[in-house]
């Protein structure tokens, strides 16, 4: 049988090109090896946030209690395994009914490359006009002496008990999640870094990060070597330490389809290389975390999708520029947004939701809204560390990609109260007009 596309791979950047081109005429096969919903829903951003979810709420319940002067347990830890299951069973089938939805077909079996124009999947031949390839990645297994007697980043995730005590190597964004979800469900967790941690980051979040790991109990360990594993035991520079459970969250590689040799790709080990619509030759794609980018997220994966598909349809002047920014969200709390680069910028501006009323009613004060201007006062960098970062950096992400003057954003009206009003006032503050927050006789704020 010949399809227009067929599509390996059933993850987020699959399930979206796959619905997309069905949507618009296009006869689609979408081929998933394992499970639909890919690394995100399986083992990534789904069952990581419901977790984060969780132990969020199970920290504001013990302030409320501490402060009403109540004591007791919560008993949640039967749920909390079946009631994430649950979640992430349905986003994997709705994933494959929405391409199905779309008027696509969809196949589980693992894919083989056979030909330009050809996959083998099921025993059964595959003919295609264009062929994306959207395999995703999977955890980068370290160098270290004993490593299988650790559980990768995906399975720490998927765990169905909390163990006694926990050692994360990796200070990325997997390892310092982890270990503060851990930490919170009542895991002794220590968190070994072979530099700082979140070295990618301005200086200012690691150290509320860090800060906030170390709250939590988080035994932070920077700037060591492992040496190796040895009886349940992490030997590393500095000494060695002792975890019922042993979590590598080193990186990720590109997961490559059988065959793919036959195409004659050029691939390094961060993924597949593609030009700006994530094409390869005429009728090759390759989308979502097999190819070599810098931000390998779920939502980089549907931008990925969105651009190939334009692509193919002939709808490019849809297609945003390719220097177009994606933001970046660290699920620890406070939770951390990022968009841009703090490198462009030339002044910034810093409003604390401890000056923002809605804050002030919800009892959640920590942190702020960080905004990075040009010299030509165009907003090129927004940063987010606080409650519902993951919503506010949308509207930074917005701001940023369309290059808003910082005069345009001080002046618009948002609605009070909100969170979001501590993004206007970052904006004001370059004008000194941020005046919801107290100054003091020097002038300082």
């Amino acid at each position: 049988m010949k399809y227009d596309i067929v599509v390996i791979g059933g993850g987020t950047a699959g399930y979206v090109a796959g619905s997309i081109l069905a949507r618009k005429g296009k006869k689609v096969l979408v081929i998933e090896k394992e499970k639909f919903g890919g690394v995100c829903v399986n083992f990534g951003c789904v069952p990581s946030i419901f977790l984060f979810d969780v132990t969020f709420l199970l920290n504001r319940f013990k302030e409320i209690a501490y402060y009403l002067g109540l004591d007791g347990e919560i008993e949640y830890k039967d749920l909390l395994f079946s009631k994430r299951n649950e979640i992430i069973n349905y986003l994997s089938n709705a994933g494959r009914r929405l391409i199905e939805d779309s008027g696509g077909e969809t196949e589980l079996g693992e894919a083989e490359i056979i030909s330009r124009s050809e996959v083998k999947v099921n025993k059964r031949i595959v003919e295609f006009d264009k062929l994306i390839i959207a395999t995703g990645s999977k955890p980068l297994i370290p160098n270290i002496d004993g490593i299988e007697d650790a559980i990768s980043e995906d399975d720490a995730v998927n765990l169905n008990s909390i163990p006694s005590s926990m050692v994360v190597i990796g200070g990325g964004y997997a390892g310092v999640e982890i270990a503060q979800i851990y930490s919170r469900l009542g895991s002794q967790v220590t968190l070994l870094s072979r530099s700082e941690i979140l070295p990618t980051f301005p200086e200012d979040i690691r150290s509320v990060v860090k800060d906030s790991l170390e709250f939590d109990g988080v035994n932070v360990v920077e700037n060591t070597r492992i040496v190796k594993l040895r009886d349940g035991k992490v030997i590393t520079e500095k000494g060695e330490i002792e975890g019922n459970v042993i979590v590598y969250a080193t990186g990720r590689r590109p997961q490559l389809p059988k065959g793919i040799e036959k195409l004659g790709l050029e691939i390094n080990e961060c993924g597949i290389i593609v030009d700006k619509y994530k094409q390869i030759r005429d009728n090759v794609y390759a989308i979502g975390d097999v190819i070599d980018k810098e931000r390998k997220t779920a939502h980089s994966a549907m931008f990925d999708a969105l651009v190939a598909s334009l692509h193919i349809l002939k709808e490019t002047t849809f297609i945003p520029p390719d220097n177009f920014k994606i933001p970046v969200v660290l699920y620890t709390d406070p939770q951390v947004g990022v968009i841009g680069d703090h490198k462009e910028a030339k002044k910034f501006s810093v409003f604390p939701f401890a000056a923002t009323t809605r804050a002030i009613i919800n009892g959640i004060k920590d942190g702020y809204v960080k905004i990075g201007i040009n010299e030509r006062n165009e907003i090129v960098f927004g940063e987010v560390i606080g409650d519902k970062a993951e919503d506010l950096i949308n509207i930074l992400t917005l701001v940023v990609n369309n290059r808003m003057r910082i005069e345009s954003l001080a002046l618009m009206p948002f609605v009070h109260p909100s969170l979001s009003e501590a993004i206007v006032n970052a904006a004001k503050g370059f004008f000194d007009l941020d005046v919801d927050r107290y100054k003091s006789k020097d002038g300082k704020t």
